[in-house]
């Protein structure tokens, strides 16, 4: 399969959600070159997550029992990917002065989010086949947007309120939890994975009434 295949098939599903997300911050956008920058860091990011999946992935071979399935999802998958998603947040974009309202928060999350994606879905691709590319190009990566877009929501609560500390934590906890949750009905096969598709449009919908309440309150709206 060719390189330049599977870097567009990943690539450009990645580009154009990024492009859908930012639209929706219609009063102030955020300037191209921190976007970009958060991409990037998000892509990294995949960098660190998959150093630290390494010694687990022995344990999630088939046969492995439920509980084994469970902690691996929660706790190495959910925690360690949003937590290196996290990281790239916060040192590509938490400290610009461009992020200067709550939906920026969302904004930036989500898009480094998709970068930490379209790496993953090249891997996939790469592994598995071009056929598995559309799948990914929708379902994993709104998955990873929405799953981002969490944490963004308290991070820009945190950015803007009295505790910053308490709503980082508590973002990074409900996000690692719904992506363990997500990893761990697709690997234990407990339950169909048209669940784990069902709660990924959930948090988008979930997601998008966020993203229009930090709108309306968004001191631009007269510029």
């Amino acid at each position: 399969m060719s390189v330049v295949i599977i870097i567009l098939a990943s690539l450009i599903p990645g580009v154009l959600w990024v492009w859908f997300f930012h639209s929706k911050d219609r009063f102030e956008k955020e300037p191209l070159g921190i976007v970009v920058k958060t991409f990037i860091f998000g892509a990294l990011a995949v960098i660190p997550a998959a150093l630290y999946e390494l010694p687990f992935r022995s344990f999630i071979a088939p046969g492995a029992t439920i509980f084994t399935y469970f902690w691996v999802s929660f706790f190495v998958i959910g925690l360690g990917e949003e937590f290196f998603k996290f990281l790239a947040i916060y040192f590509s974009a938490y400290h610009s002065s461009e992020f200067n309202e709550p939906v920026d928060a969302i904004v930036y999350a989500v898009t480094a989010g998709l970068g930490f994606s379209v790496v993953e879905n090249m891997l996939y691709t790469a592994t598995f086949g071009i056929h598995v590319a559309p799948v990914r190009a929708v379902i994993a990566s709104l998955a990873h947007a929405s799953f981002s877009g969490l944490i963004g929501v308290y991070m820009g609560r945190a950015k803007f309120g009295s505790q910053p500390k308490r709503d980082i934590t508590f973002g990074l906890i409900l996000a690692a939890s719904l992506h363990g949750l997500y990893d761990f009905i697709l690997l234990s096969h407990i339950a169909s994975p048209l669940f784990s598709i069902a709660l990924v449009g959930v948090l988008y919908y979930y997601l998008r009434h966020q993203i229009d309440e930090a709108l309306s309150k968004s001191p631009f709206q007269e510029d």
